[in-house]
């Protein structure tokens, strides 16, 4: 292991037991009373004897090693296309992480959001929103510890690397009767799903934010039709089919998913963000501090020493670096509170 992962295990050790320290203050507030007729040495010796044991257990039950840790990459695009290279990932993290690895690629958001609340997964590649409710849904035991680098135009055109990104909404070039968003009223529209944070949310949020829909409102008030294709390309492709009059997603998705000769069919009606990447995401009550650090390492090595992995199995990634779960997400909380789209 090189010397650069201890930060890594020394982050995520000091981030579990933080966590750990903060539950148990709020479970020592329960016996106040008691505590107080006791005396506040015996206080201090309760809290102290029981926060030990605490972590003394979740530090067992972590140090337990993973038989095998199960990693979800939820797709992006055809996934015929990056199941090719599925083995020659898996091989790379177990060698790395000294644990088996088995790589698979659900249907959908939602079939992750379940593995992972069951803990037969244990890491996700996943957008956004999705990270953020499964941070929801598993009461704060999964947290956003690696985003995805991507390109990102800056005010003025500067194009800079950063872990977010722009969402837009397409046409067709030969679509002379539509030129803004305003224009597509009454259109049908191709959004990737009810969860996409760049195919749905944001684009949703747009149109609030212009005033041709109210908060709250289902978009279908605005559009003719809307279909969910289940992701950026097979939008794109129902585009370029003439199946839709407009689609939503990330402004990357055209570079990446569709060639030069489909790209110059495609007209940008507008750009709006920045939208948080890709999030890389963990069950913190199975995954160890040293575990994790361990992979994080791992997926940071990938760069180097295995790009064109990131492309083929990782649906085009760039590069994944560390971030924080709360600053990486924080974004999204404005949009849900703009659009009013339930949370599930």
């Amino acid at each position: 292991m090189l010397a650069s992962s201890n930060f890594f295990r020394t982050r995520y050790i000091y981030k579990h037991y933080a966590t750990l320290e903060k539950s148990e203050k709020m479970n020592s507030m329960g016996f106040s009373a008691p505590v107080v007729v006791i005396g506040g040495a015996i206080l201090f010796g309760i809290v102290f004897w029981t926060f030990s044991n605490v972590v003394d257990d979740v530090q067992g039950q972590q140090d337990t090693n993973l038989d095998k840790l199960v990693i979800a990459v939820v797709p992006q695009g055809d996934i015929s296309e990056v199941e090719a290279q599925q083995q020659s990932l898996e091989e790379y993290f177990s060698s790395k992480i000294g644990t088996e690895v088995e790589l698979f690629y659900p249907i959908d958001d939602t079939t992750t959001l379940a593995s992972l609340r069951s803990g037969s997964t244990h890491i996700a590649f996943m957008s956004s929103r999705p990270a953020l409710l499964a941070h929801e849904q598993n009461d704060g035991k999964v947290l956003a510890f690696m985003a995805d680098l991507r390109p990102f135009n800056a005010t003025g055109g500067k194009e800079i690397l950063g872990t977010s990104y722009m969402s837009q909404y397409w046409t067709l070039i030969e679509r002379a009767d539509i030129n803004s968003l305003q224009d597509m009223r009454d259109k049908s529209v191709a959004f990737s799903g009810p969860l996409s944070t760049g195919g749905y949310l944001f684009p949703v949020a747009e149109l609030v934010k212009l005033g041709l829909i109210s908060s709250g409102d289902d978009p279908n008030v605005f559009f003719s039709d809307i279909l969910f294709s289940g992701g950026y390309q097979q939008s794109l492709v129902a585009l370029l089919n003439g199946e839709v009059d407009v689609a939503a997603g990330d402004d990357w998705a055209v570079f990446t998913f569709l060639t030069p000769d489909q790209q110059s069919r495609i007209k940008v009606l507008d750009s709006f963000g920045p939208v948080p990447t890709h999030s890389a995401v963990y069950r913190t009550d199975l995954v160890s501090p040293e575990l994790i650090g361990a992979f994080e390492q791992a997926m940071i090595d990938l760069k180097r020493e295995r790009p064109e992995l990131l492309d083929s199995a990782l649906f085009g990634a760039t590069e994944y670096v560390p971030v924080e779960h709360d600053e990486h997400l924080s974004s999204l909380e404005s949009a849900l509170n703009v659009t009013r789209i339930p949370h599930l």
